[in-house]
């Protein structure tokens, strides 16, 4: 059996209206056979006497330009003048050539269409690197059926455009009508329309999906591409210092260990909830951290593994720490969550938070959350003179710079530090 032969993308133009003539060929004048076949005497044509008439003579659209895509498939596209089909043509072969080129059939599938596959391809993946945990495809469900398609989703591919984009975000931006839930009272209309963080996540929803129609050749650029977006509130994350970590851990007898183990663990609390005692190794003075515990709506609470796909190991960094950690995990089956809920199953986070929140206020601490003190465990290591790859590992950041963008700003004595040193080392040179 002979297999196909998959055509090598390639591009032209022909005149539908008119052929060369045959080598051999005896063409007749049109006066004489009027028939197709004959001599084209229109100078309007080219010179006359020098084309042979086609069957098409005269009838639509007389250059046709033609293309064979990456995949093999014969294109084609009728024009009335030649410069048109030569334009097009050479857009065409830019396009094959630089790897954007797109079906113009194709791009006339509507965004939802589009947007279904995208969210089909993101829940299927297995890969570890790029498997998204439950929450996030949630996350995205939701906000494709509440924000997203109700605005771009019947719109065919073809139709959108930068400028459509950027209105539509300045709009979530500013337009209180954007907001899911109505305003409470007419004050609140004056402050606008969604958030921005979740403007920007609804924007690279967006993108996403235009970013997948280009490279499944739906399009051939993103016109998303360099769409602004609003700024989120710049703030400096809290940090608490020892004092205040033991009196907030000291405030509420059910929440204290697992402060302590927050504050100097640098640990995200899911991992916490889904850490178990026979993680904890007090010879070696080590925490394995290979799971997480995130609530899907839906679903309840899921046990997955870490937000980053790693697993890591949080060392415990104070013997004060050890014993406390010794307390909790005394003569208990390793197979136990290390704070198991009434049930059994992982502790919450809203029972934490309560807790945490009313710890919080007794001893006067304002505006701080469970993520505080995750951001103190950083701060702390960093002050201790920890260097910034260390804090990354205990922290479980993908990179190094995501470290130092996160927690380098919670060093103001730096540059106190620093002054001392080189007050010392100008007074030695002296």
């Amino acid at each position: 059996m002979v297999g196909l032969v998959r055509r090598s993308a390639r591009a032209g133009i022909e005149d539908r209206w008119h052929r060369p003539p045959r080598r051999g060929e005896r063409v007749p004048y049109p006066a004489d056979d009027p028939s197709p076949g004959s001599w084209c005497m229109n100078s309007k044509h080219g010179t006359a006497g020098t084309q042979v008439t086609t069957a098409r003579h005269g009838q639509g659209k007389r250059w046709m330009a033609r293309w064979v895509d990456h995949g093999g498939n014969e294109r084609s596209k009728a024009f009335d003048r030649k410069a048109e089909a030569q334009n097009h043509i050479g857009t065409v072969t830019t396009a094959l050539t630089t790897g954007t080129y797109a079906d113009p059939k194709r791009a006339s599938v509507s965004f939802s269409v589009v947007a279904e596959e995208w969210f089909t391809v993101k829940a299927q993946n297995r890969s570890a690197l790029n498997r998204l945990k439950p929450k996030t495809l949630v996350g995205y469900r939701r906000l494709l059926d509440v924000v997203v398609l109700p605005k771009w989703g019947q719109i065919k591919l073809k139709d959108i455009d930068h400028d459509a984009i950027q209105a539509w975000v300045w709009w979530l931006a500013t337009d209180p009508a954007a907001r899911q839930r109505p305003a409470k009272s007419t004050e609140d209309d004056t402050h606008g329309g969604l958030s921005a963080a979740r403007v920007i996540q609804s924007f690279q929803v967006v993108d996403q999906v235009l970013t997948y129609a280009v490279r499944k050749h739906y399009i051939g650029v993103n016109p998303a591409e360099g769409v602004e977006q609003p700024r989120k509130a710049s703030r400096e994350d809290v940090a608490l210092s020892h004092d205040q970590v033991r009196r907030l851990a000291e405030a509420r007898a059910e929440i204290r260990a697992m402060v302590y183990v927050l504050a100097y663990g640098g640990m995200r609390y899911g991992e916490l909830a889904a850490t178990r005692v026979g993680d904890v190794d007090l010879t070696r003075r080590r925490i394995r951290v290979s799971r997480s515990v995130t609530y899907v709506t839906g679903d309840g609470h899921v046990e997955d593994d870490t937000k980053t796909h790693q697993d890591r190991i949080v060392p415990i960094l104070t013997e004060f720490l050890a014993d406390v950690l010794a307390e909790v995990i005394a003569d208990r089956d390793p197979c136990e969550y290390l704070f198991p809920h009434h049930d059994g199953g992982p502790i919450p986070l809203d029972w934490f938070r309560w807790r945490f929140d009313k710890a919080a206020d007794q001893v006067c601490l304002t505006g701080i959350s469970p993520k505080t003190l995750r951001h103190t465990a950083g701060s702390l290591a960093l002050g201790a003179g920890a260097s910034v790859v260390t804090v990354q590992k205990l922290l479980g950041h993908r990179s190094p710079m995501t470290t130092m963008n996160v927690y380098s700003h919670m060093l103001p004595d730096d540059f106190d530090n620093l002054a001392k040193a080189m007050n010392q080392a100008a007074r030695v040179a002296d």
